[in-house]
């Protein structure tokens, strides 16, 4: 399950806002936000760009906050990234109950090697990230599926993962995760591209009179 680690929110003043002032906050180490509530009420707030990025690098969903001397419990929203992909440069916190259930997409994180791919095959993964149903305080950082008894022709589905009692799965079970399968010889798949068949072209029919019909003509 996933580590409930905590962001330190502070509240943002009026001249904290706008993109230019969220632009020198970035300057100088403190990433903008907002904080969502459970009855629509929004707040801006600011973080410390490093504790933020901790809890991000390890993809903690659910995590504690502390703000005006109180603790609660939130999960991550939305988050906006630089250019490249490198940096947060804005978030969005949503607060939680603990008791709250919760619909959330999961990451899948393959483990070990396949032994198929080692005798003709190749590795496929269809799902990426699972949706389940669970707990707010129940979150999983990931689901974990190992990969390494997987020979050709082999598969993981949805419905083969462990998961624990209280958490519901939210796509099909027999929905393909991950599996193994033959790579086509070269030839195969060139004549495949080209449109050939192993029998040869297929000749053209001649649309035309019928061979009685030219002897008739012959026969005047």
């Amino acid at each position: 399950m996933s580590t409930s680690l905590q962001l330190d929110l502070t509240d943002r003043t009026d001249e904290e806002s706008g993109s230019r002032a969220c632009q020198r906050l970035r300057d100088v180490g403190q990433t903008p936000g907002v904080l969502y509530g459970n009855q629509g009420d929004t707040v801006s707030v600011k973080v410390d760009t490093g504790q933020l990025k901790a809890l991000v690098d390890r993809g903690i969903r659910v995590l504690d906050f502390a703000m005006n001397g109180s603790t609660e419990k939130a999960m991550f929203r939305e988050l906006q990234w630089d250019t490249f992909g490198i940096t947060v440069t804005h978030f969005d916190l949503l607060r939680i109950d603990a008791t709250q259930r919760i619909e959330i997409e999961i990451p899948v994180e393959l483990r070990g090697t396949a032994p198929g791919t080692n005798s003709g095959g190749t590795l496929e993964q269809p799902l990426h990230s699972i949706r389940i149903d669970c707990l707010a305080v129940e979150v999983p950082e990931k689901l974990t599926v190992r990969i390494n008894h997987l020979e050709i022709g082999d598969s993981v589905t949805a419905g083969e993962i462990e998961l624990d009692s209280d958490v519901n799965l939210l796509v099909e079970p027999d929905a393909i995760v991950v599996r193994v399968v033959e790579i086509r010889e070269e030839e195969d798949a060139a004549v495949l591209e080209d449109g050939e068949f192993e029998s040869g072209p297929i000749e053209p029919e001649v649309i035309g009179r019928s061979a009685d019909e030219d002897e008739s003509d012959e026969d005047e």
